[in-house]
């Protein structure tokens, strides 16, 4: 899972296998059961690649 921020793209967490999306928030789970929420809007999914990009809200 990547957070697009000022045209850069940065990785903020790996091995995500659940993404929950509620207005401008985006949580995202790892196989180990970690959540990390983020404020913004998911901009790309590529499922080939197993890439997502969000679009910082803030």
């Amino acid at each position: 899972m990547f957070l697009k921020k000022d045209g850069k793209e940065v990785l903020v967490m790996e091995d995500v296998v659940r993404i929950e999306v509620n207005g401008e928030r985006v949580k995202m789970y790892d196989i180990f059961g970690e959540m990390k929420e983020l404020r913004g809007k998911i901009v790309l999914m590529d499922m080939s690649s197993h890439m997502v990009v969000i679009e910082s809200g803030e």
